[in-house]
């Protein structure tokens, strides 16, 4: 079914060196092995539930491929789930594939134990595997229109909606838990965002790490919450254009969207959030020799002290890349394996190196443990402390700002809030000290920060973002910023709290297309108010529309945002004095749901094929309401020439008839909603 690249000299090395090792389930003089791949045929038995596997049988003799006499019975706790034939191949080979039509063939590789039971001809062999689930990762990515200097505004050409692609399918990851969520674009285009500047770049990446719920600095365990929050930008920024992206700490990272190579520098800013270091060399990379240390001899900084530069990891038993700066994923030893496209892959880069193609960019064994692992069920990461326990509601504040090396505190505007949580004890040199009017300690939390980052490339910072959960007991007067003894600013906080009245929309209004938000917001102590304007759909799931305005109206697009079949909406405003916040939502409100949008990925373009020639067809869709559709009954292939062809992300098609078809991926979401994408494809 899979194509592969035309290796078949490099196949055929590496058969003659692992096969003359083959020890198999019928003994030592065993001619055949099953090798079970998710993206690697070497993962150990990290087999993650729901993801698309190839079943791959080792011969140490080519066979020519037979769908007669071949086959490989898939069983999930003693249950024959499928029987798979083999891929196709024009010539003998010592590796047949046998891959499921579509994931729901092989009952969407639902978690259990599985047996496997290849044949070839009278060669028999068997091998199990256990696949787990693994938690969702919720990535939000934003479009954003950003400013190059005085006049020169650039904004995404929209490549970033799909970046997530090559993510998914070399993490540890089911597709149905890959929440990859397209926000609203993102307007910083003014001065102040000058992505020519430290202080731009630092704005921009405030802006885009308020998009995280306030709360998730106290709980970023909630399913609210996103993982990272990733920012693309259409060109390099810096003072000379070369910085390919860059953060300053979680949940945020900037990406340029137009890189060649974006794809992998997603999935390589992610790597950073669950701790996979670097693999640069003379780049000044971040190394974790803990996790997944770089080829011996490379120099960078330590990821446990980012001041010390010239840092190597000592031993290790990575190999070097032959192009570019990263650790080798050989063909040899490690398959390689590209599910759905290329097939077999030759040697290829780690995603956490850099300077390669985006074509040779895969994982190694080394990210793939780590991140199964990390993505265990119920695990989150996050820069915030994870929670202790459940409590009583207790009110908290969550705390924004920067402080410069001389000990300048820069603030941002604070939030209070609500939450039945518990903080873990932190340590640091600098806290946060909530205290009475004599003075008195009531709470305090303990924080560091470190003026060197990780970027591409890493850099030393004059000033560095803080956020922090600090306890609000109910005498504080003010919130003392402390470095060690000293006090480095007093936050004073206000006896009252904001007032909120929603005006528009009101319950039971319909919304569609451009409508003005509008509401009232005052403040007994006369403080000024800062606004941020929430939408949702379900009440549950909520996307920022505005952020820290001063306005009390909000005009924005409905159609591009989710609806509902019935009147779920509702608009959530919270105001703050810089401390006190206060939250309130509107009444219900109906907002009418939108159509998928639909990719096609495979042919890109118009093609012209033999008749009788094996074509993938491959394809995605988003919906607002949705998001990414990945079932098969959402996805549906048809040829005007042919009807009907298929169902599923990615379908082999081999009978199509002579003629110019147009093929169309019609997607269907939940509210019956449909929306469609075509490819020309002659047969001759």
């Amino acid at each position: 079914m899979f194509r592969r690249l035309s290796m078949v000299s490099i196949l055929l090395a590496v058969m003659m060196i692992v096969l003359a090792n083959l020890v198999g389930a019928q003994g030592a003089d065993t001619k055949i092995k099953i090798v079970v791949t998710q993206v690697l045929g070497a993962q150990s038995s990290k087999f993650v539930a729901g993801k698309d596997t190839v079943i791959r049988v080792f011969l140490s003799e080519p066979v020519a491929v037979d769908a007669t006499n071949q086959a490989v019975v898939v069983k999930r706790g003693g249950a024959t789930i499928a029987t798979l034939r083999p891929s196709p191949e024009a010539e003998p080979t010592q590796v047949v594939d046998f891959a499921c039509p579509n994931r729901a063939a092989c009952g969407d590789w639902q978690a259990g134990d599985y047996t496997f039971e290849a044949t070839i001809g009278k060669l028999k062999a068997t091998t199990t595997a256990k696949f787990q689930e693994r938690r969702a990762l919720r990535i939000l990515a934003v479009g954003v229109k950003a400013n190059y200097g005085p006049g020169d505004v650039r904004a995404p050409v929209g490549k970033w909606k799909k970046l997530g692609e090559f993510m998914k399918q070399v993490y540890p990851i089911a597709p149905a838990n890959f929440r990859w969520v397209n926000g609203q674009d993102l307007d910083l285009s003014a001065d102040e965002y000058n992505l020519k500047t430290e202080e731009g770049q630092l704005a921009t990446w405030e802006a885009l790490a308020k998009l995280q719920p306030h709360e998730c600095t106290a709980n970023p365990a909630a399913p609210k919450c996103y993982d990272l929050i990733v920012g693309f930008v259409r060109d390099r920024q810096g003072a000379d254009g070369t910085t390919q992206g860059f953060t300053f700490g979680a949940p945020a990272n900037i990406v340029t969207e137009t890189d060649e190579d974006a794809p992998a520098t997603v999935a390589h800013e992610v790597g950073h959030v669950f701790k996979l270091g670097d693999e640069y060399d003379q780049m000044n990379g971040v190394f974790n020799c803990a996790i997944n240390p770089p080829p011996a001899g490379f120099v960078g900084r330590d990821w446990d002290n980012m001041e010390n530069t010239g840092f190597k990891c000592g031993k290790s038993d990575a190999q070097e890349f032959s192009s570019g700066s990263g650790s080798l994923v050989s063909a040899d030893t490690e398959f390689p394996y590209e599910v759905g496209g290329r097939g077999a892959l030759p040697d290829m880069i780690g995603y956490m190196g850099s300077g390669a193609p985006q074509e040779s960019y895969w994982t190694t064994p080394r990210y793939w443990t780590h991140l199964f692992d990390q993505l265990a069920p119920g695990a989150k990461i996050s820069s915030a402390p994870r929670l202790a326990k459940l409590v009583n509601p207790t009110r908290y504040v969550a705390a924004f700002g920067t402080i410069s090396k001389e000990g300048k505190v820069t603030l941002e505007p604070w939030y209070s809030f609500t939450e039945s949580t518990t903080l873990a004890e932190t340590t640091g040199k600098y806290s946060i000290q909530a205290v009475d009017a004599s003075g008195k300690v009531l709470a305090s939390r303990a924080f560091n920060v470190s003026f060197t980052t990780t970027a591409n490339p890493p850099r030393t910072l004059a000033r560095v973002p803080f956020d922090l959960t600090v306890p609000f007991p109910e005498k504080t007067v003010a919130f003392n910023i402390m470095n060690g003894t000293t006090l480095l600013q007093a936050v004073k906080v206000l006896p009252n709290a904001p007032e909120i009245t929603i005006l528009a929309p009101k319950a039971g209004d319909k919304v569609d297309g451009m409508y003005t938000i509008k509401w009232q917001g005052k403040h007994k102590d006369g403080a000024a108010l800062l606004y941020s304007v929430e939408y949702s759909n379900d009440g549950e799931d909520w996307v920022e529309l505005a952020s820290e305005i001063t306005a009390t109206t909000w005009e924005d697009d409905f159609a591009t945002l989710p609806g509902n079949a019935q009147p779920q909406s509702r608009i959530r405003i919270t105001a703050t004095d810089g401390v006190n916040a206060t939250q309130v939502e509107s009444s219900w409100f109906s907002v009418s749901p939108q159509a998928p949008e639909v990719y096609i990925e495979e042919p890109e373009g118009e093609i012209t094929i033999k008749v009788g020639q094996d074509l993938d067809l491959l394809g995605s869709a988003y919906d607002l309401q949705d998001e990414w559709l990945v079932e098969d009954n959402e996805l549906v292939w048809s040829s005007d020439l042919q009807g009907a062809l298929g169902n599923g992300e990615l379908i082999n098609v081999s009978n199509l008839k002579p003629g110019k078809h147009t093929i169309t991926l019609t997607a269907t979401n939940s509210f019956k909603l449909s929306g469609k994408a075509t490819v020309i494809v002659n047969v001759k």
